[in-house]
């Protein structure tokens, strides 16, 4: 759900504002699918069982074919439609086909059933009490039960009066009343206070969705992901070893002089949008934003094979390569009149990888030598080019034809660097 759409709610049923409330009825028909499924099979086993106990239970005089084609023909059949659409739809409209449904049930129970087996009229009162509290019961919104609850108390004190044989009693007065209350009453209040909870829910949902997606822009979504699972290894740092992915966009520095600090906001947060998209896609981890340039590794929080780490990482380098142009055009409108151009450098070896920094801000990252090796790496790359160092070249040098690039001296390690460029095409 969109930030800027309000969870505030109005009104004695506490509804949304139009955008939220669409998408609340919506989850409403989701969280009330399984119910509303094992409701209605239920249903159809008590209706198809309802036409043989009549054979076998009912006077002889019964019309056993107006029986048979309302259970059989009109709800069965009903419920099974009903269903199917249910199903087909992944629950859409699963609301308005319940209280349909219930609305048929009590009209055909109250109305046809009663009469053809010539039931009491007492019968009736139980039948729309029984149905008045089924709607609540299943959480039907409180709209819809008041219409079958009207409905329900209507057919049976027009059924019941209407029977040739009834006189209006005490005891009938006392039943009547009851189920009046039971139907109008504490149906209603039920219903309500199913509505005003599920609404709440909802609420507290989308809001702790929301959260989630802010904490995502925090920290990596894997490490998001497993912290929700109540995975705590994330936190202490660990010994892995894991194949670090540099990039850095060329001349960005001297590209972001030319424009202004809003526009510069806007081409930043687009470009590190699809670079951590597309990270992520190929099963990398995001780290570190440092102005244009991302840090990444492969194989940490989430497992994966040396040799499967570098070929990850080389999928995304290449797709960032293929990408980048195209992405730069959009910036055009920003001032920026060139297409863009990154290096990239990719470096494996065993770092420390984990939770580092304080109590109140802390980062999941990965520190040692080998980290520094890739940046190295990274700056030696041709722009558009992608290097590996020799120790991620070692692991896929048997699938991935590639050319040596030399050796080199980098601050801060004290031996030479090989470094190798992968024979992937890079652009379309």
């Amino acid at each position: 759900m969109d930030a800027a759409l309000s969870l505030d709610r109005h009104g004695l049923l506490g509804r949304f504002d139009a955008p939220v409330e669409a998408d609340y009825q919506r989850w409403l028909e989701l969280h009330l699918y399984p119910l509303a499924l094992a409701m209605a099979y239920s249903s159809l086993v008590a209706w198809l069982v309802t036409v043989p106990a009549a054979f076998l239970f009912a006077r002889d005089d019964l019309n056993i074919v107006l029986v048979v084609v309302v259970c059989w023909g009109v709800n069965a059949g009903g419920i099974l439609v009903g269903t199917a659409w249910a199903r087909r739809n992944h629950g859409r409209s699963v609301v308005a086909l319940g209280t349909l449904g219930i609305g048929i049930t009590a009209v055909d129970s109250i109305a046809i059933l009663g009469p053809a087996m010539d039931a009491d009229p007492m019968v009736y009162l139980a039948g729309g009490l029984f149905y008045g509290l089924l709607a609540p019961m299943t959480q039907v919104p409180l709209r819809q039960c008041a219409f079958l609850g009207v409905l329900i108390c209507g057919l049976t004190a027009t059924f019941s009066l209407t029977h040739p044989d009834q006189h209006w009693d005490v005891q009938f007065t006392a039943v009547f009343v009851t189920c009046m209350a039971g139907t109008l009453g504490i149906g209603l209040a039920m219903a309500w206070t199913a509505e005003r909870g599920n609404r709440s829910i909802y609420a507290a949902e989308k809001t702790i969705e929301h959260q989630r997606t802010l904490i995502r822009r925090y920290a990596p979504s894997t490490v998001v992901s497993r912290i929700e699972q109540g995975d705590t290894t994330v936190d202490s740092p660990q010994r892995r070893k894991v194949t670090v992915f540099f990039s850095d966009v060329v001349g960005f520095t001297e590209m972001a002089d030319r424009v202004d600090p809003e526009a510069l906001a806007a081409i930043v947060n687009d470009y590190l949008g699809s670079l951590a998209d597309l990270i992520e896609r190929h099963g990398g981890t995001l780290n570190e934003f440092a102005g244009d340039g991302v840090m990444a590794i492969f194989g940490a929080p989430d497992h994966l094979e040396p040799a499967d780490q570098v070929r990850a990482a080389l999928a995304a380098a290449q797709e960032l390569q293929r990408s980048l142009p195209a992405w730069s055009q959009g910036w055009y409108q920003h001032g920026i009149v060139e297409d863009a151009q990154a290096r990239i450098g990719i470096n494996t070896g065993t770092l420390s990888v984990g939770t580092f920094g304080s109590a109140v801000r802390a980062t999941y990252t990965g520190i040692g030598l080998q980290t520094n090796i890739a940046a190295r790496v990274q700056a030696q790359a041709e722009p558009g080019g992608i290097l590996l160092s020799n120790t991620s070249w070692h692991l896929v040098k048997d699938t991935i034809a590639c050319e040596p690039r030399g050796e080199v001296m980098v601050k801060g390690v004290h031996f030479p660097i090989e470094l190798y460029e992968p024979r992937i095409p890079t652009s379309t």
